[in-house]
């Protein structure tokens, strides 16, 4: 049995939104052991996406379908599956339940037009929708399944995960023995990787990818052979080679990981920003339990909010200028001192694209340190646009601590 991947919406097409749920649902499934193996994008035009579905069922495929449930006119996907398939399409009491059971858990009534998404084709399995509205459903049609799930990325990866990929299982055993390692890099471009991990050094039955996940990059060991060890070896090896420009692994985030350092050191962590206005914070408060470290995150963008809330002399900044070393020294000075926490981070930068000067270009950023042990200062010189100077230092500076913290 073959596996077909079908997004539907005008706006997928259109390019008014970026198709990421085929990727989703490829990975997931890649990692389960199954191969895609075409993937189809439609319109909202229920004729067309009935004529696909009976194709599709036609060449034995399972088909996965993301897109086209929800409570407006242009959701028109449960209507197509029941014209492809001579069903009638009629309201499921259990999908109305669901709907219903959601509002109520909101403390919200429910608006007519979502009784809509409880029109369900007959003889049609219902998945329960835990993230939204839109209930799915499974239609097996010539003994192969038809999945249909919300188009909400974060609702159809929770139904995929939960209910598809289970069912899926119990219809189609997977085709290969399937691994995979990711390894998350920072500080070493590509080309630098690939030249410390030559494909010598590891088995045939691992295969080594590399994919720019900026400003990170993700080395990706896969394999399909029978020993998992293999690809234990080879993840081991990775880390090896590459050191201290390894931040994460799997599904680890570099801030995931600070944040698990700063918890497990019970120390904690302020904040000064300028360039980056407040990205450090929002990536360590985006963890759950940050409070246990983060005592305060200040942005200091003008001058006199650096002078004002840090204690940075107005003489030092007309002599040596905001984006300084000795300025960044005094803003992790300053933020340190007045929140009385063990460390503290400080970043001042020209992000562009206007700004450089002949003597500090655009991209220029100074980091600074302060520990219980003393204050260093990094002048950095990053390369990009405005969004990727940014990233760039909020990484570098989350990194710096990271080592800091792990003794690396």
């Amino acid at each position: 049995m073959k596996i077909a991947v079908v997004t539907i919406g005008d706006e997928l097409l259109n390019g008014e939104v970026v198709d990421t749920n085929t990727a989703l649902i490829a990975r997931a499934l890649r990692c389960e052991g199954y191969v895609i193996d075409q993937a189809i994008t439609l319109p909202d035009q229920p004729q067309e996406i009935a004529t696909t579905l009976q194709v599709l069922n036609k060449q034995g495929s399972a088909v996965l379908v993301s897109g086209g449930l929800g409570p407006t006119r242009d959701d028109l996907t449960a209507r197509a599956a029941a014209q492809a398939f001579h069903l009638t399409l009629s309201l499921n009491e259990l999908a109305l339940r669901q709907i219903e059971a959601f509002f109520d858990k909101a403390g919200k009534p429910m608006p007519p037009g979502n009784e809509k998404q409880a029109l369900i084709p007959h003889k049609a399995q219902v998945m329960e929708n835990r993230c939204g509205t839109a209930p799915g459903f499974i239609i097996t049609h010539n003994r192969c399944p038809l999945f249909f799930m919300p188009g909400v990325p974060h609702e159809m990866e929770a139904m995929l995960h939960q209910q598809v990929i289970p069912a899926l299982r119990r219809q189609l055993a997977p085709t290969l023995f399937c691994g995979e390692r990711v390894v998350k890099v920072f500080g070493l471009p590509e080309s630098d990787i690939e030249r410390q991990l030559p494909a010598s050094l590891f088995p045939d039955s691992v295969a080594l990818s590399f994919r720019l996940e900026y400003p990170l990059v993700l080395v990706k060991l896969n394999t399909s052979g029978k020993q998992e060890s293999d690809l234990d070896d080879a993840e081991r090896l990775v880390c090896e080679r590459l050191r201290h420009h390894v931040v994460a692994r799997g599904n680890q985030t570099l801030p995931q990981v600070v944040h698990q350092l700063l918890c497990n050191a019970e120390v904690t962590l302020s904040l000064a920003e300028s360039c980056t206005g407040g990205m450090i914070a929002t990536l360590l408060t985006d963890q759950a339990g940050s409070s246990a470290y983060l005592e305060r995150g200040a942005v200091t963008y003008a001058n006199s909010a650096k002078h004002d809330w840090l204690g940075i002399p107005n003489e030092l900044l007309l002599k040596k200028g905001a984006v300084s070393a000795e300025c960044a020294r005094g803003m992790a000075n300053g933020i340190r001192q007045r929140a009385r926490t063990d460390y503290a981070l400080a970043v001042t930068g020209i992000a562009g694209p206007g700004g450089g000067t002949a003597e500090k270009p655009c991209g220029t950023v100074f980091i600074a340190l302060a520990t219980p042990q003393g204050t260093d200062i990094r002048e950095c010189h990053f390369s990009g646009d405005r969004a990727q100077v940014r990233t760039k230092t909020a990484y570098t500076a989350l990194d710096w601590l990271r080592r800091t913290l792990s003794g690396d």
